[in-house]
């Protein structure tokens, strides 16, 4: 069920509600353990040092195209060729299916507008990643005027396997703002609003079928 090279999502709870959530990849699996590279924050772009001890869940996608998410904790540490963090390998009844396969998250770069519902200027760019709940795009400081809770039209042009082209149209609240570090640049955030049920499939059926692109390169 596990590869190298799976993405993972982990989420940290407070109070019963999500606190954090860090993207990782599978780097190694031994007989008891799943090596995973330090996490990234979703929210900063940062490398989480989570601690020995620390408890979330971790929800990734099935080769059958579902979400699963099981219960985990950092049981040590590693160094490999880069320094991993140790989490036991679940057994079969701990993973459970889970319906959010609407907010799979896929890393790609596509062609994006979003025009703002004002007379600021609109931002063309590209994204970082996109689901069925909303998307990232590079900030090339066109957006300075933009703010969080800002309501905008964008459109997304999605290259199907089919050797088609689709144009996504949706409304999209801006969440946030997420400095640049390293060589990942500067980001927003965006979470679709008022969609209706053609408009998430669509966005649901690239967003498998990249899934299905990227196992592929794994195996």
């Amino acid at each position: 069920m596990f590869k190298i090279g799976m993405k993972l999502t982990i989420e940290t709870f407070k109070n019963g509600e999500v606190e954090s959530r860090f993207q990782c990849r599978i780097v190694d699996i031994t007989q008891n353990y799943l090596c995973i590279d330090y996490p990234i924050d979703e929210s900063t772009g940062r490398t989480s040092l989570l601690l020995d001890g620390s408890e979330f869940t971790i929800s990734f996608v099935g080769e059958d195209g579902n979400v699963y998410q099981f219960s985990s904790e950092v049981k040590g540490r590693k160094k490999l060729k880069i320094p991993v963090l140790l989490i036991l390998i679940p057994v079969k009844n701990e993973i459970q299916k889970i319906q959010r396969r609407e907010y799979v998250r896929v890393d790609v770069s596509l062609d994006v507008a979003i025009h703002p519902q004002s007379d600021q200027q609109p931002l063309i760019t590209r994204t970082v990643d996109i689901s069925g709940g909303g998307l990232a795009v590079v900030d090339d400081g066109t957006a300075r005027g933009y703010k969080p809770g800002d309501v905008m039209d964008i459109t997304v042009v999605l290259p199907f396997a089919s050797n088609h082209y689709s144009y996504f149209m949706a409304k999209a609240e801006l969440i946030r703002f997420i400095d640049g570090w390293d060589q990942n640049p500067a980001k927003i955030t965006y979470q679709f609003i008022n969609m209706n049920d053609k408009q998430r499939d669509k966005i649901i059926k690239y967003c498998f079928e990249k899934q299905l692109e990227e196992r592929r390169k794994i195996k």
